[in-house]
């Protein structure tokens, strides 16, 4: 932005023809040519101008000059999570007038869409992306990567479909950035994120490997954290690897985490952990992993709603717990989803109870006219697959051909996948 752009700029802002701005300074053509750059001029000519429109010319260009590396380090604490630094920077390029008309317009854009990422206002970062998309086609290099890293973003933590949509749509965009007019490698982590939920363990793996790499080397501690979390996701799914090494990698990084003072990625390990101990039917050493994630998490929350039902659901599988006992506390987590009104867990809720109760007559009914429309409405795969599954195999044990028929039109490709 020359000298001349921003005099435009603010003689604009100001609601001055550039007679008005010239008015006993210069004419009406030398005014017009300082700010198209055409012609020299005077600083007092300069200084005049500055003095009517009520600006420090100078500082202006020091803004200016200083806007890129301002832009880059908002975008270098973005990726990094320091919220305070995050919104500190945010504020102060809302105090740059021209910031929305110099040729840092896209970055900006795009850093809004990026900042609106870490707040889940999907609504906002759409917004951006579709103005960026629309106003600026031409994008410089780096420009055009970070709009590339936003919508694989924005895909992955946004369902705007299905799932497996959602993800393949930020799997192909990731894959088109360019590394090198980047330097992000930050993106790995987001393609390794979108493999392990397509189940592609083996490219999840290799991503979060990379992406643990470039973490180390910019000191991101959390993003090393997350890196390695996927890769343990990984190696655990592998039923030939060694579980007691995973179980040590969890437990230092569940260590790391009560250093760096992060609860809520701690949170997450030992619900992973407890997963993990679920899945190979150590009930006890999950049950334990699930309640001491329990104690990290707000309540109510949807968060605790997911916990308090994974702990539940071990207590009954590992049959630790009395059923009144058990049946009260379901009934608390029901309780719960209704005043939050969250409709999935108001459903497997009332499901863990039926099966508490071993009500098997209203709980495949419930599955059947409940739980699965609502899953297969709302895009919840994961769900969808988990219940039909159920009802698939209580439909084979009860003789219900039909039925049959159409819960493995609904599951296929998923009946085998267990």
């Amino acid at each position: 932005m020359s000298v001349g752009e921003i005099i435009k700029f603010y003689r604009q802002k100001e609601g001055l023809t550039q007679e008005d701005l010239g008015r006993g300074i210069c004419s009406v053509t030398h005014v017009s040519k300082i700010e198209r750059g055409q012609t020299p001029y005077a600083s007092e000519i300069i200084s005049l101008f500055s003095e009517r429109l009520q600006i420090d010319i100078e500082k202006e260009i020091q803004r200016f000059e200083n806007l890129g590396n301002q832009l880059h380090y908002w975008h270098k604490v973005i990726i990094m999570r320091r919220m305070k630094e995050v919104e500190e920077i945010k504020k102060e390029l809302e105090t740059i007038p021209f910031i929305e008309s110099s040729s840092y317009a896209a970055l900006y854009y795009l850093l809004l869409a990026r900042y609106y990422l870490l707040q889940q206002d999907f609504k906002m970062t759409y917004a951006f992306l579709i103005h960026v998309q629309s106003d600026y086609p031409d994008l410089p290099a780096y420009e055009r990567n970070l709009y590339r890293h936003v919508w694989g973003i924005y895909y992955l933590l946004n369902y705007r479909y299905s799932k497996t949509e959602s993800y393949q749509k930020a799997i192909a965009i990731l894959k088109e950035i360019d590394r090198n007019e980047y330097g992000n490698l930050e993106y790995y982590y987001h393609l390794a994120a979108a493999y392990q939920w397509m189940n592609s363990y083996v490219l999840a793996y290799s991503y979060a490997e990379k992406a643990l790499r470039y973490y180390k080397e910019i000191d991101n501690f959390l993003g090393a954290i997350m890196a390695e979390s996927i890769m343990l996701i990984s190696l655990g799914s592998n039923i030939e690897t060694d579980f007691k090494e995973v179980e040590a990698a969890y437990q230092k990084l569940i260590h790391n985490c009560e250093l760096l003072n992060i609860p809520d990625k701690k949170t997450m390990l030992l619900n992973n952990l407890g997963y993990e101990y679920y899945r190979r039917k150590d009930y006890q050493n999950a049950q334990k992993s699930y309640k001491e994630s329990l104690r990290l998490v707000d309540k109510p929350s949807v968060l605790y709603l997911q916990r308090w039902y994974n702990y539940l659901k071990c207590c009954l599988e590992g049959k630790s717990m009395r059923k009144a006992e058990l049946l009260k506390h379901a009934r608390e987590g029901l309780s719960m989803a209704k005043k939050l009104d969250t409709k999935v867990y108001i459903i497997v809720f009332k499901l863990l109870i039926l099966r508490i109760e071993e009500n098997d007559e209203q709980y495949y009914h419930c599955i059947e006219e409940e739980a699965l429309p609502y899953f297969t409405s709302s895009n919840s795969e994961m769900l969808t697959n988990r219940y039909g599954k159920e009802l698939y195999h209580h439909y084979v044990e009860t003789g219900q051909y039909e039925k049959l028929v159409q819960i493995a039109n609904l599951l296929i490709g998923s009946i085998n996948a267990e």
